[in-house]
């Protein structure tokens, strides 16, 4: 029998090493992160197009090419679905990861990948989206949801598969906040952020407005691109993912 035999050697295994774990319990329902959302988008892609034509149809005099019509609000609902199953992933999954022995640090880990792989999943459909009706000319009626021909001069189609995927990854995060949040503090306390926010939101609007800046901010946007707007809105993404880690390190499970 050898010294080895006797004391068998121990070997530390990374607590990272669950994070793959933690990514496949979101999935465990395929439902609700892939097929749902797909299923979502196409009907709001299908709905959109469809009141295109609608108007179309009582536009006798138009000329499609000249007159291109867009509808490209229907392509946010997808990303409110999906906003609503973050916050759902933290009221449900959070507590079962607990019960899995997973820490905090690698259930949000797994959680904000799937996030991540989601939203670049939902740039990409867009994508896929954007070049079906370029490649029809709108249906053959000029009719669009995500492929607006004015989309060409902020980043085309590459410019909206970045941007649905950013703006996709922070209204998840941002849904994961506010369950965190319920179970990090009280419900009166909630309640005071939820009324501070929107405390600051309307200060912010009133100052915008009594100091006359709206035209300065509309300037702003325009000459941004979807990249631009894009890198913008990651940053806020990683400040909110920052928070949501902060918060979820004391959050209750019950």
């Amino acid at each position: 029998m050898t010294t080895t035999t006797l004391h068998p050697t121990k070997t530390n295994r990374s607590s990272f090493a669950r994070v793959p774990a933690a990514f496949r319990l979101q999935f465990a329902v395929p439902w609700s992160f892939i097929w749902l959302p797909i299923g979502i988008f196409l009907l709001a892609w299908a709905l959109g197009t469809g009141i295109g034509f609608l108007i179309d149809s009582q536009m006798a005099d138009r000329i499609p090419a000249e007159e291109p019509l867009s509808a490209i609000g229907a392509a946010q609902a997808p990303i409110w679905y999906l906003a609503f199953m973050a916050a759902y992933t933290a009221s449900h999954t959070f507590p079962f990861s607990v019960a899995l022995s997973y820490s905090r640090r690698v259930y949000l880990i797994g959680t904000y990948l799937t996030f991540a792989v989601v939203s670049v999943g939902y740039g990409l459909i867009a994508m896929l989206a954007f070049w079906i009706e370029r490649l029809t000319d709108g249906f053959g009626r000029h009719v669009y949801v995500v492929g607006a021909p004015f989309l060409d001069d902020v980043g085309g189609m590459l410019g909206v598969g970045a941007f649905g995927a950013v703006v996709t990854l922070f209204f998840m995060c941002f849904g994961f906040f506010w369950a965190i949040l319920y179970r990090r503090v009280s419900i009166p306390v909630l309640w005071v952020v939820i009324l501070s926010v929107i405390v600051v939101i309307l200060g912010l609007i009133a100052m915008i407005t009594l100091n006359e800046w709206w035209p300065n901010v509309g300037l702003w946007f325009v000459d941004q691109t979807a990249f631009t707007l894009a890198g913008w809105g990651l940053l806020a993404t990683v400040l909110l993912g920052g928070l949501n880690y902060w918060l979820i390190r004391k959050a209750t499970v019950s």
